[in-house]
Formats: C-alpha cells, sequence, structure tokens
C-alpha cells in the first residue's frame, strides 16, 4: 500500500475514493485491498419486490 493512504482514516464513499484515485493520492491497489478489509454483510440482506400495479388509481 501507499505510504499517503490509510484506510482507517479514510472515507469509504466511492466518490471521494473515486476523486482520490483521479488525483493520484491511492492507487487501484489500494482500493482494492481496503474492499477487501470490508465485511461480508451479505446475510443483512432483505429481498424486496415491487408491484407496479400498487400505485396505479
Amino acid at each position: 500500500m501507499s505510504n499517503r493512504f490509510n484506510a482507517e482514516s479514510i472515507s469509504n464513499d466511492k466518490r471521494i475514493l473515486s476523486r482520490k484515485l483521479s488525483q493520484g493520492e491511492i492507487s487501484e491497489k489500494d482500493i482494492q485491498a481496503l474492499l477487501k478489509k470490508l465485511p461480508d454483510v451479505a446475510e443483512n440482506a432483505e429481498e424486496v419486490t415491487l408491484n407496479e400495479n400498487e400505485n396505479e388509481n
């Protein structure tokens, strides 16, 4: 990892990461390392279905 990048102090917001990537403050490798640290929370997901006819009068 780049010495300019500290995963604990940077926001994980993808807009901020994208800006930092484009400005050369972090590398794609840094982002991939950050993503690997994220926990898998798939079991917390809830399926949502939309009924298109619900809002029709």
